[in-house]
């Protein structure tokens, strides 16, 4: 089933995820809804985290409604990574810039992040997946300390929403292949992009640390860390830094 995407766009919002999540309870909007705003006020990234928000980026949320359990919703963060990846490719000579995915959501070139994912789940009684938010910040004109934006190391003109529109549409090409094949060829098209695969990584829970070394993404989208014991960690939540 392929998404038919309904893009509203507006000018400045407190936070593109938490309106279209107000609509979204409201049932006023159906998948494939995006809210694109030109500047946010709050912005929001992983774990609380702000995003900051000037113009000239893009800034967009919108809805999915995959018929899977809370669980299975997890891998929609490597579904929109291909897809976003899948879309800044054209604008990158590969000889020059190097393109990679950082577990679990974000987007690097040259070892700078240039996008980011956030997944909000609306989660009913038993359990059952109502909807899932998804925000996507990329860096298109203007990025923070340590970040990178695509005008920097683009090879052709780049244009906000024709960016927006190719990144929609690579997503919905990955959404796609996921309903119809399952998880396994999106994980693989993700690793063979992995950020830091098979190099020292040290993973940061609430309650421990692991240190060892980045094997890979198992079944369920969970990272792996091989210890210096040889055992293998499987981390579904964690801060990781290489």
């Amino acid at each position: 089933m392929s998404l038919n995407w309904d893009i509203q766009v507006l000018g400045r919002v407190d936070s593109t995820q938490t309106h279209l999540q107000e609509l979204d309870q409201q049932e006023k909007v159906g998948e494939g809804t995006v809210v694109q705003a030109l500047t946010q006020t709050g912005g929001k990234g992983r774990r609380g985290n702000d995003w900051v928000s000037p113009m000239g980026n893009l800034y967009m949320s919108f809805l999915l409604r995959p018929d899977c359990n809370v669980e299975k919703a997890g891998e929609l963060g490597f579904v929109i990574a291909n897809g976003i990846s899948g879309a800044l490719t054209p604008y990158l000579d590969a000889k020059k810039h190097d393109k990679r995915l950082k577990w679990p959501n974000d987007v690097y070139i040259d070892g700078l992040k240039i996008a980011g994912i956030l997944l909000d789940a609306d989660v009913a009684a038993g359990n059952t997946l109502k909807s899932v938010c998804v925000g996507v910040g990329v860096n298109i004109f203007t990025a923070p300390d340590l970040a990178v934006s695509l005008n920097q190391v683009a090879n052709q003109p780049v244009y906000v929403n024709k960016v927006r529109d190719q990144i929609l549409a690579e997503i919905g090409k990955m959404y796609t292949l996921w309903q119809d094949k399952g998880f396994a060829p999106i994980r693989e098209i993700w690793l063979n992009q992995a950020y830091g695969l098979n190099k020292p990584i040290t993973a940061r829970l609430s309650g421990a640390t692991y240190q060892g070394v980045f094997s890979g993404v198992g079944e369920d989208g969970a990272l792996l860390i091989k210890m210096d014991d040889g055992q293998e960690k499987h981390i579904h939540a964690a801060e990781v830094h290489f």
